[in-house]
């Protein structure tokens, strides 16, 4: 059988239109109204060779997953983690065209940036995290708690909107925007529809995800922030369904080669198309594990030459020093002595051997907040991010 003729056979329910009132009662607008999804099986509506390659690249994040845990041991896999969820992190909000140099970031992560943007990523790192720590009870409280650790230090409320939303155009009406999520009333119902979706079991939970995603995005429950929950929602059912049950591999990095394909595949699968998105997520894991993979290499590379520059006794705090800056590429003496159980004078002689030699560079004069920077590893992730975007591979 033909894939095109496998797909004319099955079907996904197509969202429908309805016309409410908009403020005064001469202009109407056409909002979506998303068909329930909770029951359906996405898996009978793809084709064989869709199957396959959600199938291998399902297999390959889990592969990965598992290596890494068994050479480095799940107490160790912290720098790790923190490395993988941070790419994925700055992926997702490249994609809503939110960018922060990983100098900036680094900043951020520990309150020294007056980057907007780079604070926003970091909010969104945040989000993550509250993601896979909620993984396995995902429902509309953790979906909102994933939003309030977005919008932190933001000026936008948390929670399900009560309000109108578009996209496509600005101004203060929504006709002829390209897109009307649902009527704020209608978000609840359809979130908590979504809700016992993302709890079926499934063969491919890559493929749920991708769909879960697609329905997330189709239902807008936020004024701001839905496209990166409903990414973070995807790593939430990938550690709840065993696909990665250690790591965040960098799946937006993936869709970032190509955010017009993605965004397509959103809108196919208004119109009842699942294969598109479906594809979209297997083509984005395949490229995530590529990112994490040379990523880590390079970190790796880049710690292996530091500890050959650096004479210093088995015991001293420089070498946890070390280990740090590769996920968290800034420090200030206080973090260090409040992260590694020194006193003052020791956080800074460890720093100050650093400083020697040439790892790290002191950013900020100030007496009180002397900030260092691990030049070297935010350059990897420039230059990383940098390849992100291409379509071919690493």
């Amino acid at each position: 059988m033909k894939d095109s003729e496998f797909r004319a056979e099955v079907g996904w329910p197509r969202v429908s239109f309805e016309e409410p009132d908009w403020r005064d009662s001469w202009r109407r607008y056409k909002a979506a109204v998303v068909p329930a999804i909770a029951g359906l099986d996405v898996v009978g509506q793809l084709s064989p060779g869709v199957i396959a390659d959600v199938a291998s690249a399902q297999q390959r994040v889990s592969d990965f997953d598992r290596q890494l845990t068994e050479r480095f041991g799940i107490r160790d896999l912290g720098t790790i983690s923190t490395v993988l969820m941070r790419t994925e992190s700055a992926s997702s909000s490249q994609i809503e065209h939110i960018t922060a140099s990983a100098r900036q970031l680094a900043l951020a992560e520990i309150g020294e940036s007056r980057s907007s943007n780079a604070k926003l990523v970091t909010n969104n790192l945040r989000a993550m995290a509250s993601a896979l720590t909620l993984a396995q009870a995902v429902d509309v409280s953790a979906l909102v708690a994933m939003h309030e650790a977005l919008m932190e230090d933001t000026d936008l409320r948390p929670g399900l909107r009560g309000e109108h939303v578009w996209i496509g155009v600005s101004g203060s009406s929504p006709i002829g925007a390209d897109f009307i999520p649902p009527h704020h009333t209608r978000v609840a119902d359809a979130l908590a529809d979504l809700v016992r979706f993302v709890g079926q079991t499934s063969g491919l939970p890559l493929a749920k995800a991708a769909v879960a995603h697609a329905q997330f995005e189709t239902i807008h429950p936020f004024v701001d922030g839905n496209g990166r929950v409903g990414r973070a929602l995807v790593h939430a059912m990938l550690r709840r369904d065993g696909v990665a049950e250690h790591l965040t591999v960098p799946v937006s990095a993936g869709l970032l080669a190509d955010t017009r394909g993605y965004i397509e595949a959103l809108g196919a699968y208004r119109q009842g198309e699942v294969e598109p998105i479906v594809a979209q997520f297997a083509r984005a894991a395949h490229r995530s594990v590529e990112v994490g993979a040379e990523l880590l290499e390079r970190l790796s590379a880049v710690q292996a030459d530091w500890r050959t520059r650096v004479n210093a006794r088995s015991d001293s705090v420089v070498w946890r020093l070390i280990d740090a800056l590769a996920s968290s590429p800034a420090v200030t003496a206080r973090l260090v002595m409040e992260r590694d159980q020194v006193s003052r004078p020791a956080a800074l002689a460890g720093i100050q051997l650093l400083v020697d030699a040439g790892i790290l560079r002191k950013v900020s004069t100030g007496k009180r907040n002397q900030v260092w920077v691990a030049t070297e590893a935010t350059e990897v992730f420039d230059r990383v991010a940098e390849m992100v975007g291409r379509r071919r591979a690493f």
